[in-house]
């Protein structure tokens, strides 16, 4: 049995079930303008948006999932607000109790756990971490593949039981791979390099989140508790490009859809961006995209937000 949801009144997702509802994978499939609910500490989730925005709170954080990003909340409390002036997509999954674990329990190796020079990971659960992720080919197909089939309102609970389990074993692969990431700072123990993922992914979800404001390197920095120089030094190891250009990229496809998708002129979409003229648009859309505003409005198909990282993916 699954439990779809094709609408939320507020308060939890899973609250309020009776005790076998409680114990089935609920996925609220969302067209709307306004939501509210939350997300109990006792499962693992996933929270996507397309042609919007849902703002999530987590870990006294704000994180604004888009069209760009997906969001793992590994067993965390999180509450989940949309007030989007246009109709946008918003897809949750919340996966039954118990079933990451069946499913990742014989996939995750001893190499997963183990952290460098005989140190193993204090926490034996889930290896995913509540930050966002860029999307990228191994998980972002499964996402979409789910939704449309919500869309077509199937209703067969071991077909989605089946995709689940597919979307853990990629979850899974892009999690190694953004350890394999990690791998380019040069620090010698494994819980330090861990640590820095962590502050690093801090800051490019304040970007995902905040990139519309005016952002200077210090404030990126601070989001990511470092220091500027050490944040600009570990960030281009981790990410192959500055922050500066990370910001940009994101601005860049955040502008590509608005060309695309509404008739907003390109100066009102440089406001909403937060680039300081046209000039700077075009040329971030030539660099990053290949493109002009103009064959950007009619191209067939919106630029993603790609980093050199997540396209290897």
């Amino acid at each position: 049995m699954i439990l779809r949801i094709q609408e939320v009144v507020g308060g939890d997702l899973t609250a309020g079930l009776d005790g076998a509802a409680r114990a089935q994978h609920a996925i609220a499939n969302l067209r709307t303008q306004v939501a509210d609910y939350s997300i109990g500490a006792d499962r693992l989730a996933v929270v996507a948006a397309w042609q919007g925005r849902q703002e999530v709170n987590v870990d006294g954080r704000r994180v604004l999932v888009d069209d760009d990003t997906w969001l793992v909340l590994p067993k965390v409390q999180a509450s989940v607000r949309i007030r989007e002036p246009r109709p946008m997509h918003a897809l949750t999954i919340v996966f039954r109790p118990g079933m990451p674990e069946e499913v990742l329990g014989s996939l995750i190796t001893p190499e997963d756990r183990l952290l460098e020079d005989g140190e193993v990971a204090s926490n034996p659960g889930l290896p995913f971490v509540p930050h966002l992720q860029t999307h990228d080919r191994s998980v972002t197909p499964v996402l979409m593949f789910i939704r449309r089939h919500c869309d077509m309102g199937l209703d067969d609970p071991l077909w989605y039981e089946e995709q689940l389990s597919f979307l853990l074993e990629r979850m899974l692969m892009r999690h190694r791979h953004l350890m394999a990431r990690a791998r380019n700072v040069p620090v010698r123990r494994a819980a330090t390099r861990r640590e820095i993922l962590r502050r690093i992914s801090l800051a490019t979800d304040f970007i995902h989140s905040s990139y519309d404001r005016p952002l200077m390197l210090t404030d990126m920095a601070r989001a990511a508790f470092l220091s500027r120089h050490h944040f600009l030094r570990l960030f281009k190891h981790i990410h192959e490009i500055t922050p500066h250009e990370y910001l940009q990229r994101k601005r860049t496809t955040v502008a590509a859809r608005l060309l695309r998708s509404t008739a907003l002129g390109v100066e009102e979409i440089v406001k909403v961006v937060g680039f300081d003229s046209r000039s700077t648009l075009f040329r971030a859309l030539r660099r990053f995209h290949g493109i002009t505003p103009r064959e950007c409005r009619h191209a067939l198909d919106t630029p993603a937000f790609m980093t050199a990282a997540s396209a290897q993916a």
